[in-house]
This record gives C-alpha cells, structure tokens and sequence, in this order.
C-alpha cells in the first residue's frame, strides 16, 4: 500500500468528505486540484485569495468533517516560495470547528 493510499484510506475512516491532491508541481496545477477535491462551486476562481475563503467556508459539503490529503512533495520541490503560501493557507484553515471542521494530511 503505498502512503498516498494508506492516508486517504485513513482519512475516509475520519472524515465525511475527504479530498485527495497528488503529483501537481506547479501553483495553477494545484490550485485547481484543491478546488476539484473539495468540490468548490464553479464560481470559485482558482487563485491563493478564493482558496483561502474556500477552505474556511466549505458550506456546499455536507456536514461533518473535511480532510484534505495532499501530496505536496512535488510543490515543495518545484515552486518553495508557492508551497508555503498554500501550506499557509491550509493550515489557517485546519482545525477550525463547526459543522465542517477542516483537516489536511500531508503526504511526501
């Protein structure tokens, strides 16, 4: 079972909706990818900004937690200063409570 596997079969144990990002390298590529796993509505612009509100919103899921499983090695590695603007934003998000509380695990 490779790790990618193993976190997104753990984080379906966890989570009511549960997103997986991987192998994305660049800022578009994943901006998109998020928007796609956690199923933003078509009107969200993939952008740092409309992430950021994105991720704390989240009212279009259903109830009941949301986890992200992102693999960001390939980020990290290509685009640094990209990688730490998104973890930035993502870890803003996690941990917040109400009806979906948001969690990220980061794979690679």
């Amino acid at each position: 079972m490779t790790d990618l596997h193993a976190a997104a079969t753990r984080a379906r144990e966890r989570a009511r909706t549960v997103g997986v990002v991987a192998e994305v390298a660049d800022k578009q590529s994943t901006l998109t990818a998020i928007g796609r796993a956690l199923q933003f509505p078509g009107y969200v612009a993939a952008n740092l900004d409309a992430l950021e509100e994105s991720v704390r919103d989240l009212s279009w899921l259903p109830a009941g937690p949301v986890e992200l499983v992102w693999v960001d090695g390939p980020l990290r590695d290509a685009d640094p200063p990209t990688h730490r603007a998104i973890q930035e934003i993502l870890d803003g998000a996690a941990g917040t409570e109400g009806d979906r509380p948001f969690r990220v695990t980061r794979v690679g």
